[in-house]
């Protein structure tokens, strides 16, 4: 069957634009020839011969003078460049060792110390001219500020930020926004109320340990914070946040004046509940009932009392006992050792439950001292009557 012109015509283009786009196509992938480093690899010429030599690279520092001023060549942070450093360096690893003999690389031409930051640009001579370029514009150290007492009671918030220099795609390295503010307690001027209550509220049970820590033998709070991207954010949120809580422990609300002293949170012995128990029980054993209707007398008795010396063991021992409880002498929230983790999901019987005590109630010898000054609180009113008497 003969075919129509038209559909030769049509088969005749096809063909020739077909091969138009495959010459095209070769055409482009001879565009991108492989890179060839002069005196690295070896040249092809078109007739396949291959030319061998090895380039000598251009060494500029062997054209310096004996003394030159380094701070002009060097002036600013700038990549490593093999003609200017003027002594022997090697950086990376070469995979078969038997073209090096198992040396790293050269610095010529070598991307592993290109690719690094150097410090070529801080050496001592350029630190002495930078501080000779910044002295006009500083003022001269305040006369009065010459002991770290005097620095801290005129300045005694202490700021701390970090930097650090790493090689990444990025300018800004993610430890570089924690920031920690230090300040002692005692340059707030707080009270005893509002220092308890600041402890309280900064280092207390929840999230405040991950931002607030306090030595008790410095008197240093320490807030950290990271949850800002910058430092600048951080450390405006650390001024804030000290603050708050200077202003909130000032306060005095109301279910704190109702709230009763107990002993385990606070203890005062003049304020103590033990200690007006123990008074009450020994004038209800008066024979004479004189004590509550003279107020002269009671305390007279209140005086003889607290002399006593079973009285006076007694509240040493309840001091031992109690003090390391107090927010002001320790932590009271002794952080629980974490249960162990088990493999499987399947519930266990509950054993070895870690029990949290007070801080100094566990300890031998305070646990003595009070076994001791309790037994020699027995037979105290009988001691009282005959004194009466």
């Amino acid at each position: 069957m003969p075919l129509r012109p038209s559909v030769v015509f049509r088969g005749s283009l096809l063909a020739t634009t077909g091969r138009r786009n495959e010459s095209k196509s070769l055409d482009c992938h001879q565009k991108f020839l492989p890179l060839e480093i002069r005196g690295l690899n070896d040249l092809k010429l078109r007739d396949n011969r291959h030319i061998f030599f090895k380039e000598k690279p251009v060494i500029l520092h062997e054209k310096f003078r004996d003394f030159i001023d380094w701070t002009n060549i060097w002036p600013a942070a700038a990549t490593f460049h093999h003609s200017l450093v003027p002594f022997r360096v090697r950086q990376g690893y070469c995979k078969n060792l038997s073209e090096n003999e198992g040396f790293p690389p050269e610095k010529y031409a070598n991307a592993e110390l290109m690719k690094i930051p150097n410090f070529l640009h801080l050496t001592p001579s350029h630190i002495k001219k930078h501080c000779d370029a910044l002295k006009k514009f500083c003022t001269l150290w305040p006369s009065g500020l010459n002991s770290n007492e005097t620095v801290e009671k005129h300045y005694p918030v202490l700021i701390v930020n970090r930097s650090y220099v790493f090689a990444s795609s990025n300018i800004r390295d993610p430890r570089s926004r924690f920031v920690t503010l230090q300040i002692r307690l005692s340059n707030l001027s707080l009270d005893e109320h509002a220092r308890r209550k600041l402890l309280r509220l900064a280092i207390g049970p929840g999230p405040g340990r991950n931002i607030a820590t306090y030595d008790w033998n410095t008197d240093i709070l320490e807030l950290t914070s990271a949850r800002c991207p910058t430092s600048k954010q951080n450390s405006d949120f650390l001024i804030y946040l000290l603050t708050v809580l200077t202003m909130e422990s000032k306060k005095t609300e109301k279910w704190e004046i109702d709230n009763p002293e107990y002993d385990w949170v606070q203890f005062d012995w003049d304020k103590s509940e033990t200690r007006r128990r123990l008074f009450n029980l020994l004038s209800l054993c008066d024979s004479e009932q004189v004590i509550r209707n003279n107020q002269i007398k009671e305390r007279e008795f209140t005086a003889e009392l607290e002399s006593n010396p079973a009285i006076v063991q007694y509240r040493k021992a309840l001091k031992s006992i109690w003090s390391k409880n107090d927010i002001l002498n320790g932590d009271q929230w002794v952080k629980r050792p974490d249960p162990p983790k088990y493999r499987h999901g399947r519930l266990r019987p509950i054993r070895n439950i870690p029990f949290v005590t007070v801080p100094g109630a566990d300890e031998k010898n305070n646990l003595e001292e009070y076994a001791s000054a309790t037994r020699n609180l027995f037979g105290l009113d009988t001691e009282i009557q005959q004194s009466n008497l």
